[in-house]
């Protein structure tokens, strides 16, 4: 699947009426072609999301960045609540399912994550455990679902330290998360607010994906 690649190229082909449609692709489209529409330079997504474009779309938005694929970045805008997990659509239709802020499923990516059972990694993320078993339902390449699973360690960093989120510098808890599973070992990286909220995280997603990065631009 393509991500968007750059916000006055993606308006244009939007105006036009190429490429899926949804109800962000439309807002999207005359948003940034009213915005962008008459710039010849290309722009690349991080810097056309101002925050005044982000108040104008309305909506939680995160910033999607994906490293396997030469860090090419996306926004992602809040669809809808189910309980603690909330859906988050690209323009091109490919979603992020994330159960208060920990991955536990994409569409549209390719080697979709179905699932996850993620009950203890919560808990272990709250600091009242520092061991947890994930469960993760992948597609792989014949549709069929494969379930892994991983027992994880967690770090806590001593020290608050700096994280990008909501287009500037925000004071954050990381915790690291390592899983070992029977095949591979990955390690997550999770940055929290004095709230408990990840504004910022680095998950792995499976193959071919491998780790996704997001931060939070708005809520």
């Amino acid at each position: 699947m393509r991500f968007l690649p750059t916000l006055p190229l993606l308006a244009a082909l939007l105006i036009a009426g190429c490429g899926p449609q949804n109800q962000f692709s439309e807002y999207w489209g005359a948003t940034v072609g009213s915005l962008l529409g008459g710039q010849e330079e290309a722009q690349d997504v991080r810097a056309a999301l101002t925050p005044e474009l982000l108040a104008q779309i309305g909506r939680p938005t995160i910033l999607l960045t994906v490293p396997a694929r030469e860090n090419v970045e996306s926004p992602f805008f809040a669809e809808e609540r189910n309980g603690d997990t909330v859906t988050w659509l690209s323009v091109n239709n490919e979603f992020l399912l994330l159960q208060d802020g920990v991955l536990s499923g994409t569409r549209g990516l390719g080697g979709d994550l179905m699932n996850a059972d993620l009950g203890e990694v919560h808990e272990a993320l709250a600091g009242r455990r520092t061991q947890a078993v994930r469960i993760h339902r992948m597609l792989d390449g014949e549709n069929h679902i494969v379930a892994e699973s991983y027992v994880c360690d967690y770090a806590q960093r001593p020290e608050r330290v700096a994280a990008g989120a909501y287009l500037t510098q925000v004071q954050a808890t990381q915790i690291d998360e390592t899983c070992t599973g029977v095949e591979r070992v990955f390690e997550n990286r999770y940055w929290l607010s004095g709230s408990g909220t990840i504004v910022r995280a680095r998950q792995w997603a499976g193959e071919p994906l491998g780790y996704l990065e997001y931060e939070r631009l708005s809520d």
